[in-house]
């Protein structure tokens, strides 16, 4: 795309158009002052409807360059917008960023601190708790010694208890045999048979102690085999506890080693907080200078923004004077086209109407803007209820047209929105995968809503002569000018017979 920009626009009449100017010289046929005259103001006004249609194309083509690079300065400064906006978040978070990494800091030193202190705290108690395992684990083997100690002696006065009540039962067999004897030797034995009941009673007395004490000690006995199982259980769970704290020993030397690496952890933080306070610093001052230049960029947009409306304006102005040209009766060299133009549309009218009193189709469906979208195309192209009618009487018209002049590039109806239903057969191919080649031969059933279209289709003046740059996709532009004639049905306005035609 050429970037030149054109700031002034003068135009200079060689010796060639100074002679057409002035008209005949000293020794041609003489004419009558008014002819003269008239013939004369006809040629000047055709030489500057000549030179107005140069520069109202050299506008066209200016404009059209400067739209374009007011356009691309637009995306520029909205994308650098767009890169301020990114900067402010991304300062917005360096200083969140250089907070957290603070706090981290801070949380870190808190967290080490505590660590150590809670460590300490783990560390005596858990060497009290051992301690106090392994006294356990020796007390109960203490107790255990004792318990069979305990057991060896009930075992030891159980013997003796079932010795005394075996001494006991003789006891009672001698004293029976006593007082038996007793018995047998009369008064004699009187004193002796007393004495040999008391021996009986007192036998008797110690059996029943005895069997007291038997009952008794098997009793104990069972009570102390429960006790000392359970004191066997708990001097293996002591056993258990004294060798896991072995391992708790070992956990505990790991909790060193976290304790360790939080410390390493922290003093990694606290290195960090200073290159982002840093970089913190330096996102301020890029920021600073940045919405400078999102600032200086926004308000050059806005000026190429403006200087492209007074362009425009100025191609307003150009179109306006050569329209006065043209409705001035003068011959010019598009005036044959602009004729044919005229009545082409008017043919095209009257076909319209001559369809609607035939009942081919409706006021409704000819004016219709319920645009559909034609799916997968692009360029989007869509369809209404007068597409397939245009299609049905509009080629002949449009493809004659091609032969009014050479320099006719297109001829095409489209109604007041700018929707082109049915091209010229050299741009109504059927769409490609190339969007950029679709741009070019499929222009049918697509809507030209740009400025030169919308002019065309809303015109209501007798013609309208425009020029402007043609895009013809990817980036590629025809430099043309743009005639066109109103469509009235019915008294409605329903578009335009839209011309395009070349400038050479």
């Amino acid at each position: 795309m050429a970037n030149h920009y054109q700031t002034g626009v003068r135009v200079v009449l060689n010796d060639d158009d100074r002679l057409a100017a002035d008209g005949p010289q000293r020794g041609e046929d003489a004419q009558s002052p008014d002819a003269a005259d008239t013939d004369k103001l006809a040629r000047a006004v055709s030489l500057v409807g000549a030179r107005l249609g140069n520069l109202s194309v050299n506008i066209a083509d200016t404009s059209g360059t400067v739209g374009d690079v007011a356009a691309d300065i637009a995306k520029e400064a909205q994308a650098f917008h767009d890169l301020t906006g990114s900067l402010h978040e991304i300062a917005s978070t360096s200083g969140q960023a250089a907070s957290v990494a603070r706090e981290a800091a801070n949380s870190a030193n808190s967290v080490r601190d505590g660590l150590t202190d809670t460590t300490g705290s783990i560390e005596k108690a858990l060497e009290g708790a051992i301690r106090d395992i392994k006294d356990m684990a020796e007390s109960s083997n203490e107790v255990f010694g004792e318990f069979d100690a305990v057991v060896d002696q009930l075992r030891e006065v159980y013997g003796f208890s079932e010795s005394i009540q075996g001494i006991a039962t003789e006891t009672q067999m001698l004293a029976i045999n006593a007082g038996i004897m007793a018995a047998h030797a009369g008064d004699a034995g009187r004193g002796f048979s007393v004495v040999a009941e008391s021996v009986r009673q007192l036998a008797n007395q110690t059996e029943q102690v005895s069997r007291d004490i038997i009952t008794r000690l098997r009793d104990l006995s069972a009570s102390v085999q429960v006790l000392q199982k359970q004191n066997r259980s708990n001097a293996e769970k002591a056993a258990a506890a004294v060798d896991r704290s072995a391992t708790i020993d070992a956990d505990l030397r790991k909790f060193h080693v976290f304790g360790e690496n939080v410390a390493a952890m922290t003093a990694d933080i606290s290195g960090i907080c200073e290159p982002v306070e840093r970089a913190n610093m330096i996102c301020g001052s890029v920021l600073e200078k940045v919405t400078d230049l999102d600032r200086m960029a926004q308000d050059n947009a806005a000026k190429l923004a403006d200087t492209t409306t007074k362009f425009e304006h100025l191609v307003s102005f150009s179109e306006d004077m050569i329209l006065l040209v043209e409705e001035s009766g003068i011959e010019t060299a598009d005036t044959p086209i602009i004729r044919a133009c005229i009545a082409e549309a008017a043919k095209t009218a009257r076909i319209f109407e001559d369809a609607v009193n035939a009942g081919r189709i409706s006021m409704s469906a000819l004016f219709d803007e319920r645009y559909r979208p034609i799916p997968g195309s692009n360029p989007q192209q869509v369809l209404t209820d007068f597409t397939q009618f245009t299609d049905a009487v509009m080629p002949p018209i449009q493809e004659a047209f091609l032969g009014v002049d050479p320099r006719v590039v297109f001829c095409a109806a489209i109604d007041r929105n700018g929707y082109l239903p049915t091209h010229n057969r050299k741009y109504s191919s059927p769409q490609s995968d190339d969007p950029v080649w679709n741009a070019a031969n499929c222009r049918n059933r697509r809507i030209f809503s740009d400025r030169t279209g919308l002019a065309a289709g809303r015109n209501t003046k007798t013609f309208l002569l425009q020029t402007y740059r043609r895009d013809m996709g990817g980036g590629k532009f025809q430099l043309m000018k743009d005639l066109s004639s109103p469509i009235m049905v019915k008294g409605r306005h329903w578009g335009g017979l839209r011309v395009g035609f070349s400038t050479d």
